[in-house]
């Protein structure tokens, strides 16, 4: 595989993204509104900024995009060049979008159509973690849309996930994605309750996370977040608060269209509500533990 990549949405993930990959020795080349996005990657020679969506198109056959809303989405592909001259008549091949962010499905099956009027290919490869993970090269990835465009853009995927899953057409990926961060944010409330709990009846946070990890009342979010709980510092961002609140309107979208009801999570993502107002916003979602620390009267 050709280590060369392009990138749209250099924000918290798609920069941690753009490291990762820029320290393994690809040649990236990438786009984003924000000159201070780019600017951040001045001091590597293997990293490329393009002044447009058109330019970042001339420059590279595999795409990333990372966005945070719909509409960035739909401004991207609307802005993205007709590829009249690639296809099967020609040696050129149809650049492939290979879509990361967690977005509701409609949006994604819009933005095929529109690419495909464009002659442009898309798959739908929303990708699971945070910016910590990011770093390390250590996402998942939810991979869904045509057979051959998967095979194409795996390679790609593998380079900075630790795995990456196929799942199905296009679409499955940001379904797939949006039902797992209800796992994600409802573990990251009860173990901020568990850490509590536990500190109020007079356990040290470092035991009670050293006992609980790896066993079988343990999860990811608990040993992850869990640790970033009993350091009481949440300054290091993994995600901030507004992507999961964000999220909450996609997922209670799909659970309203499909009449599922989420009370346990809709009861978790209060704790997310009440740290946005209490000043967390830009802190890792970790601070959930703060705020119960609040509540509660816990003084540590």
């Amino acid at each position: 595989m050709k280590k060369s990549l392009a990138i749209i949405g250099l924000g918290v993930l798609g920069s941690a993204i753009t490291k990762y990959l820029l320290e393994n020795d690809f040649q990236i080349y990438g786009y984003d509104l924000l000159p201070k996005a780019l600017s951040q990657f001045n001091d590597f020679d293997n990293f490329h900024s393009c002044n447009s969506v058109s330019d970042i198109f001339s420059k590279q056959v595999g795409i990333l995009s990372c966005l945070p809303s719909p509409a960035n989405l739909d401004e991207f592909i609307q802005a993205a060049p007709s590829n009249e001259k690639s296809g099967k008549e020609t040696s050129r091949k149809a650049p492939l979008i290979i879509e990361l962010s967690t977005l509701p499905v409609d949006a994604k099956q819009n933005a095929l159509s529109t690419a495909h009027q464009k002659r442009i290919r898309m798959v739908d490869s929303p990708v699971s973690g945070n910016r910590i993970v990011a770093l390390q090269g250590k996402l998942s990835a939810y991979l869904s849309g045509d057979k051959e465009d998967i095979q194409e853009a795996k390679p790609f995927l593998d380079a900075f996930c630790h795995k990456v899953t196929e799942v199905g057409a296009f679409g499955n990926g940001s379904k797939m994605k949006l039902i797992g961060n209800i796992l994600n944010l409802v573990h990251n409330s009860v173990t901020a309750e568990v850490m509590v709990l536990g500190m109020k009846v007079g356990l040290e946070p470092e035991l009670i996370h050293k006992a609980i990890s790896g066993t079988f009342s343990s999860s990811a979010v608990f040993e992850g977040r869990g640790k970033l709980m009993v350091e009481n510092d949440y300054s290091v961002e993994g995600m901030n608060f507004s992507t999961p609140i964000k999220d909450s309107e996609f997922i209670t979208k799909l659970a309203k269209e499909n009449f599922v009801p989420l009370p346990i999570y809709h009861v978790a993502l209060q704790y997310y509500l009440a740290a946005m107002a209490q000043g967390y916003k830009d802190m890792d979602a970790a601070a959930v533990c703060a705020v119960i620390e609040k509540n509660t009267n816990l003084k540590r």
